[in-house]
């Protein structure tokens, strides 16, 4: 047998190409590791903005994000073992819908990209039928998590955005930028809905990021007590024609669009901030509409972003009681089903009461409206939403006392006030519908047939003109 004696510096070689390889496999592996989601074994973010280009030069061209919106509820209900289940079985169902021609991937837990090659003229409305179907099957089919040997039934709720290259994005990363927009708009609309980007999405999320800016450096430099000051509109009984009470709204001077502010303000934490500057502006007037009316209430929106802060809700409403205002006289105007999605709501709801605060459900009717629950709840009065009210006058003037709308508000204010709940319909702006809503025997009104918001200084000369004029609007000029 031939034996070959090999050199130190062959050995070495041999070592160092064994190791090159080793090093290659890793490297390699980690390669993959880097652009796959370690949950549902799909290309990432990573991947995406790494090829993406690439991949639009190779004729890839509409790029969709699918936002799982329920996910948050059974990641916080099950835990984050199920969670990981769910998105796996999320994405297998997304592969069986998705075409040949599509590539796709997680952009983050709760969040599928899906890029595609439409090579066709009628590209949108091809993308659009695809985003569609899928909406359709994984919202609509049972889809079935096993825990602890159960099967459990998944109900998704979805959202959607879509976007074309080059006309939504010249690049990868514009692109997902505006799909991303779109699905953010589509999921502020109504669940299981989809969105095609339009430019003006992208002018709004300038926008909100000015106002966010505006907010933020008016608050670090003292400015914003100059800035944010309260309205005031009047609500009224419509059968005495008595000021009953009084709704303390908010206005920024930079900007004209409240609501707006407001959702910026919610979004980004700034909203406490915001409503104890309100509070603090507002209780001057309030104290000066209480000489000249002692009866009159006011009140504030809550907004369910501050539900969840409990102790910062609690600390601003605290002002009014180190201001030593007559706390019963303040009601807090909070949005039904925000609460209905609260877990904490009873507790919250306590709180507020046993300090000495007055609740009213907001926009009640709009939407699912829980009896069951609302009637445990130490509730002072209800506040119907404009929605039910709207298509009223014209029914009646067609059919009469005897049309369905009608005798349905007929019904429901009589079971309110069987609940011992003050009623009041918001959005009356004619004289036709208040004197329909005159024949329910509600409590108050409130909307443009009596008053605008005014500001506090017109608010005070309203009540002290009330009954002569009868009437609170701005002053012209």
């Amino acid at each position: 047998m031939l034996k070959l004696k090999l050199s130190k510096d062959a050995i070495l070689l041999v070592i160092i190409e064994a190791s090159v390889k080793k090093f290659e496999t890793i490297n390699r592996k980690l390669q993959q590791q880097l652009y796959r989601d370690i949950v549902t074994g799909l290309y990432n973010r990573k991947f995406l903005l790494k090829r993406g280009d690439a991949l639009l030069n190779e004729g890839y061209n509409t790029l969709a994000v699918i936002d799982v919106r329920n996910l948050r509820a059974y990641n916080e209900i099950f835990g984050h073992d199920t969670t990981d289940k769910i998105l796996r079985k999320i994405a297998e169902k997304i592969k069986e819908l998705c075409s040949d021609t599509c590539i796709i991937g997680s952009l983050d837990a709760g969040r599928f990209w899906l890029l595609s090659s439409i090579d066709d003229i009628e590209r949108e409305e091809i993308a659009k039928k695809s985003i569609e179907n899928i909406i359709k099957h994984l919202t609509t089919e049972e889809l079935r998590v096993n825990i602890n040997d159960e099967d459990l039934i998944i109900l998704i709720a979805l959202s959607a955005g879509i976007a074309f290259y080059p006309e939504h994005g010249k690049n990868i990363a514009e692109l997902l930028r505006a799909a991303e927009i779109a699905a953010d708009r589509a999921k502020a609309e109504k669940i299981n809905t989809y969105s095609v980007f339009d430019i003006t999405y992208k002018k709004l999320i300038e926008e909100n990021i000015w106002i966010e800016e505006q907010l933020r450096k008016a608050i670090k430099g003292g400015k914003i007590e100059k800035q944010i000051y309260p309205v005031f509109q009047i609500k009224v009984n419509p059968s005495t024609e008595k000021i009953t009470g009084v709704e303390v709204l908010m206005r920024w001077r930079l900007y004209p669009q409240i609501y707006r502010i407001i959702n910026v303000a919610e979004k980004t934490g700034l909203i406490n901030d915001l409503f104890k500057i309100l509070i603090r502006q507002a209780i001057p007037y309030m104290r000066e509409a209480l000489k000249i009316n002692p009866d009159i209430h006011f009140g504030f929106n809550i907004s369910p972003y501050q539900l969840a802060l409990k102790d910062d809700l609690l600390e601003a409403l605290d002002l009014f009681i180190e201001e030593k205002c007559e706390v019963e006289k303040v009601e807090l105007e909070i949005t039904e089903s925000e609460l209905l999605k609260n877990i904490d709501a009873e507790q919250i709801l306590n709180t507020l009461t046993e300090k000495g605060f007055k609740l009213i459900i907001d926009d009640f009717g709009k939407g699912y409206s829980s009896f069951d629950r609302i009637k445990r709840w130490n509730i002072h009065g209800v506040k119907i939403d404009k929605s039910l009210i709207d298509d009223i006058p014209e029914g009646v003037k067609r059919y009469g006392k005897t049309y369905k709308g009608f005798l349905f508000l007929k019904n429901l204010t009589e079971f309110l006030k069987n609940m011992n709940y003050k009623i009041t319909f918001e959005g009356i702006e004619d004289e036709f519908t208040v004197n329909l809503v005159k024949e329910l025997g509600i409590d108050e009104v409130q909307g443009y047939y009596y008053a605008k918001p005014v500001d506090g200084n017109r608010f005070i000369e309203c009540l002290k003109n009330w009954e002569e004029e009868r009437r609170c609007f701005p002053l012209q000029g």
